[in-house]
C-alpha cells in the first residue's frame, strides 16, 4: 500500500484545471473511477475533464447520462489538454494500457498522479497513490470524498457503485469484505439503485452478443483433470455473429461456472490482428504472474495481457505458460 492520504489530499487541493485519463477498452472502474472523481472535484469549484484514448464502449454509455467523457479517439487534441495543472492517472499503472494517452503523460509527467489498484506498475510518474489491497480503484475514490468531506450524491455514488460492483464480480469474488459491503451500503444511502444498476450492466444482450457466448463455451477445453479452461474467440466469429468488439467483456468469467475450473483463460483475436488474452485464477496460480510474463498485469484472481498473433501461436504460448505455472506450483505445494 502507497497511500500518503495527507499528500494526495494537498495536491487535489491545489489543483484547479484537472484532467482525468484511465486505460483502453474501459470498464466499470475506469469510468466509474473517473466520473466519481470528476464530480468529487468538481463540488470542490475545480475545472474537470475526462480523456480517455478511446471512447466509451456503447454498453457501458449510460454510466455517463451527461457525456462528460471525452476522446482523443472522438477528437481531442492532446494540445487541448496545456492549460492542466494536473492530470490523474485512474485504474491502470501501466504505460501500454493508457493508449494513445501515454503521450500525453510524459509530456505532463510533473504534473501526473497515479490512483490504483492493481500490483503491476511502469514509470509513469514519481506520485504513486495505491493500495493493492482495495477490491477496485473506487473505493480508494470514495475515500478521497470522505476525506475531502464532500457529501456522496447520487451524480458521486451511482458510478461508485457500478464500479465497486463489478470489479467484485457483484460482489462474490473473494476481495469482497464486509467492509466492501458497507461501503456499497453507503452509495445506496446517497440514492445509487443496486437493481437500476444491475439492470443496465447484465441485461442488456443483444443477441449478437448471446450468440458470442454459444461460441464461446461451444469451444471451450478443459485441462488438467477439469481445473483449467481455455477457450477462443476468432475476429471472424464477432464478425459472423454481428457482434460488438465490447461484446467479449467478462465472457471468460462465464467459464468459471464449470464444476471443478480453478482457472479460466480467453484468447481473443483483435482486428489488428493481435491477441488480447485474460487470466482468471481461483487456485494456487498468480494471474497476474502469468500476465507479467506477457507484458500485461493485474491481479491475484484476475489479469490480462496483449500478445502478438497468429491465435494459435498466441494459444500454444499461453498454454506452455499455464502449463509451467500449474506446474511449478503444485510440486511447491
Amino acid at each position: 500500500m502507497r497511500l500518503d492520504w495527507a499528500s494526495l489530499l494537498e495536491i487535489l487541493k491545489a489543483s484547479r484545471r484537472v484532467v482525468l485519463t484511465s486505460h483502453v477498452r474501459p470498464d466499470c472502474d475506469a469510468l466509474g473511477s473517473e466520473l466519481g472523481m470528476a464530480a468529487i472535484l468538481e463540488s470542490l469549484g475545480k475545472h474537470v475533464r475526462i480523456v480517455n484514448a478511446q471512447a466509451t464502449p456503447a454498453n457501458l454509455a449510460w454510466i455517463d447520462p451527461q457525456g462528460k467523457v471525452e476522446s482523443l479517439a472522438s477528437g481531442v487534441k492532446p494540445a487541448d489538454l496545456s492549460d492542466r495543472d494536473l492530470l490523474i492517472v485512474l485504474d491502470t499503472s501501466a504505460w501500454a494500457q493508457l493508449g494513445a494517452m501515454a503521450d500525453v503523460v510524459k509530456k505532463m509527467r510533473e504534473k501526473v498522479v497515479v490512483i490504483d489498484h492493481h500490483m503491476s506498475e511502469d514509470n509513469l510518474c514519481d506520485r504513486w497513490f495505491k493500495d493493492t489491497t482495495a477490491e477496485a480503484t473506487s473505493r480508494i475514490v470514495s475515500e478521497v470524498a470522505q476525506r475531502l468531506r464532500v457529501p456522496l450524491t447520487k451524480e458521486i455514488a451511482t458510478p461508485l457503485f457500478a464500479a465497486l460492483a463489478t470489479d467484485t464480480g457483484w460482489f462474490r469474488f473473494p476481495s469482497t469484505t464486509a467492509e466492501t459491503f458497507r461501503i456499497a451500503a453507503r452509495f445506496v444511502d446517497a440514492q445509487a439503485s443496486p437493481p437500476a444498476i444491475y439492470c443496465e450492466i447484465c441485461e442488456q444482450d443483444s443477441i449478437a452478443r448471446l450468440h458470442l457466448i454459444g461460441r464461446t463455451l461451444s469451444g471451450a477445453l478443459t485441462s488438467h483433470e477439469g481445473k483449467i479452461i481455455t477457450s477462443l474467440l476468432r475476429a471472424s466469429d464477432i464478425k459472423e455473429t454481428g457482434a460488438l468488439s465490447s461484446d467479449t467483456e467478462d465472457l471468460v468469467n462465464l467459464t468459471l461456472a464449470v464444476k471443478g475450473t480453478q482457472m479460466a483463460i480467453i484468447l481473443i483475436e483483435q482486428t489488428d490482428g493481435r491477441i488480447k488474452v485474460s487470466f482468471r485464477s481461483r487456485s494456487h496460480v498468480d494471474a497476474s504472474v502469468l500476465a507479467a510474463r506477457f507484458g500485461g498485469g493485474g491481479h491475484k484472481a484476475a489479469a490480462g495481457a496483449i500478445l502478438d498473433g497468429p491465435l494459435d501461436a498466441a494459444r500454444d504460448r499461453v498454454a506452455t505458460a499455464v502449463d509451467e505455472a500449474w506446474l511449478a506450483d503444485v510440486v511447491v505445494a
